[in-house]
C-alpha cells in the first residue's frame, strides 16, 4: 500500500509592504490635488450659473439676429461678425435695434466663417445686452425650470466636491497612519523574534 506525502502546511501570509503603502500615497497625492481642484472649479462653476439663471429669469429672451458687418481687427488676422438683433420693448411699445458682436474668427479673410443668423440671449436691460450667442436653435431661454436644473446641477456639484475632500483627507491622513503602524508592528515583532539570552 502506498502513503501519500502530507500536504505541506501554508505558512503565514507576509504582511503588505510598507514601501508599497507610501508609493500608492505618493502616487495619489498629486491626482487627489488635481481632482480636488477640478471638483472645486465645476462647483464654482454652478454656483456661478446659479447667479446668473437667478438674475436673468424673468427678464431676458432668446433673438435672433442678421449678419451686418464683418470687422478686421486694426494690425492681427482676426475679424469679428456683427448682428443686428430687434429687441422687444418689455411695456409693448416700439422695439430698438441693437448690434451685438458674434464672435471671432482668425485668419484672412474669414468671413464665410460667420453664419447669416444666430441666435442671442439678451438681457433686457437699458441697454440691452447680450450674455450669450451661438447657432440658430442652440441657445435656450431662462425660465423657473432652467433655474431649478442649475440649483439641482450645483447641489450635486457641491455633493461631489464635499465627498471628494473628505475621501482625499481620509486617504492622505489614513495611509501614512497605517504605514506607520505596521512599521511599529513590523519592528516589534523582529523584536520579540529574538530569543533572550
Amino acid at each position: 500500500m502506498t502513503t501519500l506525502p502530507p500536504f505541506p502546511r501554508a505558512g503565514k501570509k507576509k504582511p503588505f509592504p510598507v514601501w508599497g503603502i507610501w508609493l500608492i500615497f505618493g502616487i495619489m497625492l498629486l491626482p487627489g490635488i488635481i481632482t480636488l481642484y477640478v471638483f472645486g472649479l465645476a462647483k464654482d462653476t454652478a454656483a456661478s450659473g446659479v447667479d446668473f439663471q437667478r438674475d436673468a429669469v424673468g427678464r431676458s429672451v432668446v433673438l435672433t439676429g442678421t449678419l451686418s458687418e464683418v470687422d478686421t481687427t486694426s494690425g492681427l488676422p482676426k475679424t469679428t461678425g456683427y448682428y443686428e438683433v430687434a429687441v422687444p420693448d418689455a411695456d409693448g411699445g416700439p422695439g430698438t435695434t441693437v448690434t451685438f458682436a458674434g464672435g471671432e474668427h482668425w485668419g484672412f479673410p474669414p468671413s464665410s466663417d460667420y453664419p447669416a443668423e444666430q441666435s442671442f440671449l439678451v438681457i433686457t436691460d437699458d441697454p440691452p445686452r447680450s450674455v450669450k450667442h451661438g447657432p440658430v436653435g442652440s441657445i435656450q431661454p431662462v425660465t423657473e425650470e432652467s433655474v431649478q436644473d442649475a440649483e439641482n446641477g450645483f447641489a450635486l456639484a457641491q455633493t461631489v466636491w464635499v465627498v471628494g475632500i473628505v475621501g482625499f483627507w481620509m486617504l492622505a491622513l489614513g495611509l501614512p497612519a497605517l504605514a506607520v503602524t505596521l512599521s511599529v508592528r513590523k519592528r516589534r515583532g523582529r523584536g520579540a523574534a529574538v530569543p533572550r539570552v
